[in-house]
């Protein structure tokens, strides 16, 4: 059974993006045979994409970036050569990318997405169920042929639930003033195919040899298995996955992350050694080249033809000639900040002793980052309740032995105690950066339960 510690963060590079495309091209290749126990059948592809096509119509109607995006990239990923979703889907990754549509609201109503998808669910899982049955030895054919129902069935019968989590993740990057992003096909769908090896087989760690006889495997395990590193373990569900990472250290830096454009997803749930597995990844990659990064735009370095198609959201501050984007969390004004690192009794590896054994015992961090490439120095932080006393905290920084940081200057202030329930702090950051002051000061206040 897999700890209940949530595993050591992975290295993550344009490797791992490009194998992405892989499955793409698998999963979009021709017909998948006539019978429905062959794979689902090109008949029962054709109507599946015809339905996520016409949800991503109606739901591009309604204004829904994470949606309509969702279901265009679906329907793409799946094999559709249609003009529609893939312009879709473009004027959608521009609206959130140029900062115009900032997204972050989460569906209400799941109901037409559900009726509209059940029949396939039920069809797509009849499919897995009769591969299955198989058990080792499977062919590799018949592997394929299960690999792709996987992938639609997963997608048919929570389509909703991806969605909705991806807005929650746009909902706190809004807070964060970070612009948004959108779920991305090709690496999500690797990642449901290893979460149902791992989770099937309990097999999730990665330095242990994968068993390749397993009905369950697919080449996408090794992928999944250095992903899941960066991944909390736990009873999440999928639209929670956003609010599981906040009281995480480590593990937020890719939310905060100002240049992410894509969202992975993938989960597993059911069996019995773990109720919830889900696999999540926010890369740093571009959706096209000819327009900069956020950051490379605030340092004057776009290649954007026309700089006011561009909304400004981020914080940023002034560096010697560079604007440098700031993020935080808890978020300025933030009602409802988690109180404890981890959940209390589950915290994240990647701390060094002599702190590791009572990071339990230690309230939220408090998160600074500046997106550029060097350390602080001179900092003074604290910690305070509003009309009460300072805080003890811990100060950690990037390139401190101590934590496993990314390389961008961070101050992480670790209160040494939870947070106090209902209670609002004030932060207060002082330090300089490549001789530059830089000073931030906010205010949270920590959920009431």
């Amino acid at each position: 059974m897999p700890s209940l510690h949530t595993p050591m963060k992975a290295q993550t590079g344009a490797k791992a993006v490009l194998a992405g495309v892989a499955l793409a091209i698998v999963l979009a290749t021709g017909a998948l045979g006539g019978a429905t126990q062959d794979g689902g059948g090109a008949g029962l592809d054709e109507q599946l994409v015809a339905a996520l096509i016409d949800l991503a119509r109606a739901y591009d109607e309604k204004k829904d970036p994470e949606a309509a995006h969702f279901f265009a990239a679906c329907a793409i990923g799946l094999g559709s050569l249609d003009e529609y979703p893939k312009g879709l889907k473009k004027t959608w990754e521009n609206e959130v990318y140029y900062g115009r549509s900032r997204g972050g609201k989460a569906l209400v109503d799941t109901a037409p997405i559900e009726k509209k998808l059940a029949s396939f669910a039920k069809e797509y899982k009849s499919v897995v169920d009769s591969l299955v049955k198989s058990g080792k030895g499977i062919s590799d054919d018949a592997r394929a042929k299960l690999d792709r129902a996987v992938v639609r069935y997963e997608l048919a019968r929570g389509a909703h639930d991806y969605i909705q989590a991806t807005q929650r993740f746009n909902e706190l990057r809004r807070q964060m003033k970070l612009r948004a992003i959108l779920w991305d096909f090709d690496m999500s769908s690797r990642f449901i195919l290893a979460a149902w090896y791992m989770g099937e087989t309990g097999d999730y760690l990665r330095d242990a040899k994968s068993d390749e006889t397993s009905v369950w495997y697919s080449a996408d395990v090794a992928f999944g298995k250095e992903e899941a590193n960066k991944s909390p373990w736990g009873e999440y569900g999928l639209r929670d996955h956003a609010d599981s990472l906040r009281p995480f250290a480590i593990l937020r830096e890719d939310l905060l992350n100002p240049d992410a454009r894509q969202l992975a997803l993938g989960r597993w749930q059911g069996g019995k050694a773990i109720k919830t597995m889900i696999l999540y990844r926010i890369p740093r990659t571009e959706y096209r080249k000819d327009i900069a990064t956020p950051t490379r735009r605030a340092a004057g370095q776009t290649v954007a033809e026309d700089r006011d198609l561009w909304k400004d959201v981020e914080e940023t501050v002034k560096v010697g000639d560079k604007h440098v984007i700031v993020a935080c969390y808890p978020y300025a004004d933030e009602p409802d900040a988690p109180r404890v690192l981890g959940d209390g009794k589950r915290t994240e590896l990647g701390w060094a002793d002599p702190n590791v054994k009572d990071l339990n015992k230690c309230g939220t961090p408090i998160m600074l980052r500046l997106f550029i490439k060097g350390a602080p120095t001179d900092v003074q932080a604290e910690l305070r309740k509003i009309k009460g006393s300072s805080v003890g905290s811990r100060l950690y920084l990037n390139r401190d032995e101590r934590v496993d940081l990314d390389d961008e200057a961070t101050v992480v202030l670790l209160p040494e105690k939870p947070l106090e329930k209902g209670a609002s702090y004030t932060v207060s950051m002082k330090f300089k950066l490549e001789g530059v002051p830089i000073e931030k000061n906010w205010i949270f206040t920590t959920r009431e339960k």
